[in-house]
């Protein structure tokens, strides 16, 4: 009884940390950069845009393609550093409530993830591919159906 005692209270400790430090990371702002820094794409904590800087020089060097592909740039930059400082938050909270086999779950969780995300990004060969439905035979050749 003791024992378990102890586990609750460790894990209310837990759960308090846990919400410190998410109140803290919530406040945070990232930024990515682009064509030399000329670019800033700033984010907030869950990776939502909340400001876009184009320096002049950008906009008069740039033709209209690749400015739009320095925009993403910056943006997907800042993005992967809210994403990086989330999961920093998150393994250096559960590490510190005493948690790390709970923090090395959710790695594995995430690159298992990430590595069947990847995989469905990849285009597949024509042979591979199977269609969404059946296809109709449609009529005979050199037949007009109204």
């Amino acid at each position: 009884m003791r024992e378990l005692r102890a586990r609750m209270e460790r894990l209310t400790a837990a759960a308090a940390l846990m919400d410190e430090v998410t109140a803290e990371w919530s406040t945070r702002e990232h930024t990515g950069r682009a064509d030399e820094g000329r670019i800033t794409a700033t984010v907030d904590a869950v990776g939502a845009l909340l400001a876009l800087d184009i320096h002049p020089l950008s906009m008069r060097r740039l033709d209209g393609r690749t400015l739009a592909e320095a925009v993403l740039t910056a943006v997907r930059r800042a993005e992967a550093a809210a994403e990086a400082a989330k999961e920093e938050m998150l393994r250096g909270g559960l590490q510190a409530a005493g948690l790390p086999h709970v923090a090395d779950l959710l790695g594995d969780a995430r690159r298992a993830f990430d590595e069947r995300a990847s995989s469905r990004d990849q285009p597949k060969s024509p042979a591979a591919r199977t269609p969404l439905r059946p296809e109709s035979p449609g009529p005979p050749d050199g037949q007009i159906v109204e």
